[in-house]
């Protein structure tokens, strides 16, 4: 196969997943790479469900005890006990605590507590203004042994308004670090949406550094943060697997996005966020291909590896040496998969473009129960980064259904095998989509969403995207499809307009079928925490609404809805209709 920018005439059919393309590997890997280490490590193993609560408990140990307690307090007299006790953290609701601990050591720092901080330590910081820190891996550090820093005192009392001395670029660096929660902290930057890029790329940044370190950081929990106003991102993460970013509020990014999650990270649970107010995306997972093979190309073992060509057969031989050396999951791999991203709001992001949503290269993925809404850019956006080692197959893409005869004959590296359910997106941008399948995003499943654009596509789909695409029992208003014929279609299972989907659907029209629509902001920033604006929007249905109470595909029901209720019956949207009962008043529910 010849390393040419060029789709080949005939190509070697690789098969479904990448990661078995062992014989590209043999062909492109140069007379040192034959050299295996001794030994692979183990790959990591993933728990493969729809249901988040079952993803922590079976995923997210955390000890009942601390060992030690560390206190950071810069006052002359720290005291010597504090409440405190490990985070339930599928309560909907904080854990109120009543364990007293006994302080072990104080420190003036966060820095110096992150020093010491062995497994199973709590890190308890007194109210008052800090500077961030940086932590790297402790081998001590497992399940049931996490580092826990914890905010002490109301919401806001515990500011990080700048980086430590040792990396300045971020407020919290976890470098290759693991077994760590970070909750309760406001991380405020001086920043402002569209405005210069001051101070620190990002609230916090979950960092691997695998080109250096061989690792990736792994078994971290953001719980409960208010990081906000930072040069480009809330959080950033790289080299990663195995997140859970639950109860935060990131947003007000100066130059893009509210949260990024990036190069090859897997294994994400991202959940009851508000993303709001960012200059570009709302959330980003993208997972990278480019970043992600120039970082796997930065490690020592990898010197002898051809250079880079933008090809297809070079990025599969270079995943497949790479899972050779380092075993599966354990690299940056330019995808992202089993992330379940469900009941966050994503508001009034993307004056500078992108997507509210914006996916690329996650797959095999839950998208569920979130509201977008007031934003100025895409819905759901899924892509492939436009990563130049798809663009063969991307542009123009295939032309009739007997050029795509299974996955190698499409790009690679965008989002396959999502299901999107229960969403509702809300939008009038007339360059965007409320809901788009591009650049070998196929195999997709859609239900039960409501994705309505007064001024484009409210679904979008590309002739890379249509291949076994499940879509039905939605309500939309226009369905669009790009570059295709109709002859195309069939390469689906399902289609919009063939299976109990209601489109032609506007704004205007929805308002009747909601309790209280209106597009007010979700939040209010209040001193130095954030809260729920009493005047935000109700988009629950009515409870006798003849659009969306009730209509949707039964076999595919989410478990709650938004707000956490139990739903009963297959109403369309991110939360279950109303009681019969209710009127237009606010209800109760965190989101």
């Amino acid at each position: 196969m010849a390393l040419v920018n060029d789709r080949p005439a005939r190509r070697v059919r690789p098969g479904p997943l990448l990661l078995t393309m062992i014989g590209v590997a043999a062909a492109l890997a140069s007379p040192t790479a034959s050299v295996k280490p001794p030994e692979v490590p183990p790959s990591p193993r993933f728990v493969r469900t729809l249901d988040s609560d079952e993803w922590v408990r079976k995923t997210i140990r955390v000890q009942a005890r601390y060992s030690r307690v560390l206190l950071v307090d810069g006052s002359p007299a720290p005291a010597r006990t504090v409440v405190a006790e490990p985070p339930d953290l599928n309560a909907r609701a904080p854990r109120v605590a009543r364990r007293v601990v006994t302080v072990d050591k104080v420190f003036g720092s966060l820095q110096e507590a992150a020093n010491a901080a062995r497994g199973g330590d709590l890190v308890a910081v007194a109210p008052g203004t800090y500077a961030g820190f940086v932590i790297g891996p402790k081998p001590d550090a497992a399940d049931r042994r996490y580092i826990h820093f914890k905010a002490l005192g109301r919401p806001g009392d515990v500011v990080i308004d700048r980086p430590s001395d040792r990396d300045t670029t971020w407020m919290v660096l976890l470098q290759a670090a693991h077994h760590v929660i970070v909750e309760g902290f406001n991380l405020a930057g001086r920043a402002v949406p569209g405005g210069e890029s001051v101070g620190p790329n990002a609230g916090i940044m979950i960092d691997g550094d695998f080109g250096r370190t061989s690792l990736q950081a792994h078994h971290v929990v953001l719980l409960g943060n208010f990081s906000h106003n930072h040069a480009r991102w809330g959080f950033h993460s790289t080299d990663t697997h195995t997140v859970l970013i639950q109860d935060n509020f990131f947003g007000l990014s100066a130059a893009e996005h509210s949260g990024y999650a990036s190069d090859g990270s897997d294994n994400y649970v991202i959940r009851r966020n508000v993303f709001y107010g960012s200059y570009a995306g709302g959330l980003q997972c993208n997972l990278d291909t480019v970043s992600s093979f120039r970082e796997v190309l930065k490690h020592k073992s990898l010197a002898g590896f051809p250079p880079e060509v933008p090809t297809r057969a070079w990025a599969l031989g270079l995943v497949a040496r790479a899972t050779e050396l380092f075993g599966r999951d354990n690299f940056p791999d330019g995808r992202g998969t089993n992330f379940i991203i469900e009941e966050n709001v994503i508001n009034a992001n993307g004056r500078r473009g992108g997507g509210s949503l914006n996916l690329a290269g996650l797959q095999d993925s839950l998208v569920q129960n979130n509201l977008i809404y007031g934003n100025f850019n895409h819905g759901i956006a899924q892509w492939d980064d436009q990563n130049p080692y798809d663009s063969a197959w991307a542009e123009p893409g295939p032309t009739s259904s007997g050029q795509v005869t299974g996955p190698d004959d499409l790009p690679l590296w965008g989002c396959h095998g999502n299901l999107i359910r229960h969403n509702t997106v809300l939008m009038a941008n007339g360059e965007r989509a409320a809901l788009q399948f591009r650049n070998g995003s196929w195999g997709g499943r859609a239900r039960n969403n409501i994705l309505v654009n007064d001024q484009g596509a409210s679904i979008e789909v590309f002739n890379t995207s249509v291949y076994r695409l499940d879509s039905g029992c939605n309500v939309t208003n226009a369905v669009s499809y790009r570059g295709m014929p109709d002859g195309m279609k069939t390469l689906a299972v399902r289609l919009d307009e063939a299976n109990h989907s209601t489109t032609g659907v506007t704004t205007e029209r929805l308002a009747a079928e909601f309790v209280a629509p209106s597009g007010e902001p979700w939040v209010i920033l209040d001193g130095r925490w954030w809260r729920l604006n009493p005047d935000r929007p109700d988009f629950r249905p009515k409870a006798r609404s003849p659009l969306l109470a009730g209509t949707g595909d039964p076999r595919e029901l989410a478990t709650r809805d938004l707000e956490g209720r139990v739903r009963q019956r297959a109403d369309i949207g991110a939360l279950a209709a109303a009681p019969a009962e209710a009127g237009a008043g606010r209800r109760g529910g965190k989101r």
